[in-house]
């Protein structure tokens, strides 16, 4: 694409984004002083709690969603890098009428850090159906690479799924350092974010029942980070038993951005950089606290533009820590994990993502740049680099942008549309479109699963089958034409990793023999 045709782009997706928030205000308005809504009132153990009356989008359901519940107690103070604490709950009646405040984080489309500290709110969304059976609870885990994201209905409003008549629950966490910082002391233990997160199912699991939920019946899904978080959970001893079922889109824990194997480094780091010079972690914890929240967060995004890395994510935790979330390396947990009915999967261009940022293309094309992307990883000479570069970019004309459009399906992050309204956005679909046939098949999919284990029904045109190690085949989501395919997803790339892992594997056997003779 172009620079002109970027720049026209960029300013028509401002545009949209600022109309649609003058829109949700106006709206909002409306709603509060001209159109008061019907209200429902449930009891949980924190207290008296007040939700609105609400329409879905598509097929004007009607449900209740109860806004900014907080479910733990605010993370500030002496709490700011420790694990969440009970909520002693309220006087009154909460009216959850309006979701909480997102975790303290740099927003990319305000250019400014927004949140706060005190953000462990979680949303609920209750079809409203006059059945007496309990409902099936889907708990999703919002993305952002752990830096940034929340469950705001700006991005996450689960008009469709509860088309399907179940509860849908999104929660906030804590991000960045706030939420991964790892001194390996119980101080700062790490992985606080995660512990958030089981904080929040663990909530659900003993509140639900007053929103007409199954506790025995909740599945967790997330997308991107957020998949991965997911995949923490069925890896984590601490998450066994509070979940039946799991959903992860686009992201696990062997990607290479979801573990920091050099936490400590990185904690020091952010240390030094704040005018700490302690070498001591509980020393350097004391100093953190006493910092702003806008000053760590200002500093983590300096870094990041600069050189960018993956310093605050899942860590594994000291044995100086008392619980631990991930005792031992994700290798080696998976071999105990939990065993749930799981699915999986991507998006055909998933790194489509990266093609809107000229930055990352030059990068990209520069074998040298490649080079140092693979680095700490032993074996990758720039022969092997050059080789990855070719098979990813040869049919590839990045520059003249000459790749068949009909080509592209689906990039990074792009199936949430279908599974949520983001109503910043408003990439509502029209009525009897394609893209609402593929909100329809997509949340029904996942809400069978959900309800079942199972994600077929009769309404659908398709069966959806198990894969198994012996005999590989997925399901291609592709709106009408969406059908099961026979053998490996991206086989060719896979057989391309291998021969690297086996070339990188022999020359190294050949270096160690050399030096034993």
């Amino acid at each position: 694409m172009s620079k002109p045709w970027r720049t026209v782009v960029k300013w028509h997706f401002i545009a949209k984004i600022v109309f649609n928030r003058f829109k949700g205000f106006l709206s909002n308005t409306v709603e509060r002083y001209l159109k008061p809504k019907e209200k429902t009132t449930v009891v949980i153990e924190q207290g008296f709690l007040q939700g609105t009356h609400y329409k879905t989008l598509a097929s004007n359901k009607p449900y209740v969603r109860f806004l900014g519940i907080p479910y733990a107690k605010p993370p500030v103070g002496k709490l700011r890098f420790k694990p969440p604490v009970k909520h002693p709950g309220w006087s009154g009646t909460l009216k959850a009428f309006s979701v909480g405040n997102m975790s303290m984080q740099y927003s990319i489309l305000e250019k400014k850090v927004v949140g706060s500290e005190d953000c462990l709110y979680l949303n609920i969304f209750v079809p409203l159906e006059e059945q007496n059976e309990k409902k099936a609870v889907m708990v999703f885990i919002h993305g952002g690479m752990y830096y940034n994201g929340s469950g705001s209905l700006d991005f996450y409003s689960p008009d469709y799924m509860i088309d399907e008549n179940v509860i849908v629950v999104t929660i906030n966490y804590r991000l960045n350092a706030f939420g991964f910082l790892n001194f390996d002391i119980d101080e700062c233990p790490g992985n606080m974010g995660l512990k958030d997160q089981l904080f929040a199912i663990k909530w659900v699991k003993a509140n639900i029942y007053a929103f007409g939920g199954d506790d025995q019946n909740i599945t967790i899904f997330g997308e991107s980070s957020g998949s991965a978080s997911v995949h923490c959970h069925i890896l984590s001893p601490l998450s066994k038993g509070l979940f039946q079922k799991a959903i992860m889109q686009s992201g696990c824990m062997f990607n290479p951005w979801a573990l920091n194997q050099k936490h400590i480094d990185s904690a020091f780091k952010l240390a030094y950089k704040l005018g700490c010079k302690a070498y001591e972690s509980k020393e350097a914890v004391r100093y953190l606290l006493k910092i702003p929240a806008i000053d760590i967060v200002k500093l983590i995004t300096i870094d990041a533009k600069t050189n960018p890395n993956y310093d605050f994510v899942p860590s594994v935790e000291s044995e100086m820590v008392r619980e631990k979330f991930l005792p031992a390396h994700p290798d080696i947990l998976v071999k105990t994990a939990s065993t749930v009915p799981l699915v999986i999967g991507i998006n055909n261009m998933e790194g489509l993502l990266a093609f809107g940022d000229p930055k990352i293309m030059k990068i990209l094309k520069d074998t040298d740049e490649i080079y140092k992307l693979f680095r700490s990883q032993k074996g990758y000479t720039k022969e092997i680099v050059n080789s990855i570069k070719n098979f990813y970019f040869n049919e590839w004309n990045t520059e003249s942008g000459s790749t068949k459009l009909e080509n592209i399906c689906a990039c990074h992050a792009d199936e949430l549309s279908y599974l949520f309204y983001g109503r910043l956005f408003g990439f509502a679909p029209k009525p009897n479109s394609p893209e609402l046939r593929m909100c329809k098949i997509l949340s029904k999919l996942w809400t069978n699963f959900a309800k079942t284990g199972n994600p077929n029904s009769h309404d659908l045109k398709f069966e959806w089958k198990n894969t198994r190690a012996e005999e590989p085949k997925y399901l291609s989501l592709d709106g009408d034409n969406t059908l099961m395919v026979d053998g490996l997803l991206n086989s060719s790339r896979m057989r391309f990793w291998e021969n690297i892992s086996d070339t990188i594997g022999s020359e190294q056997k050949q270096n160690y023999d050399s030096f034993l003779r």
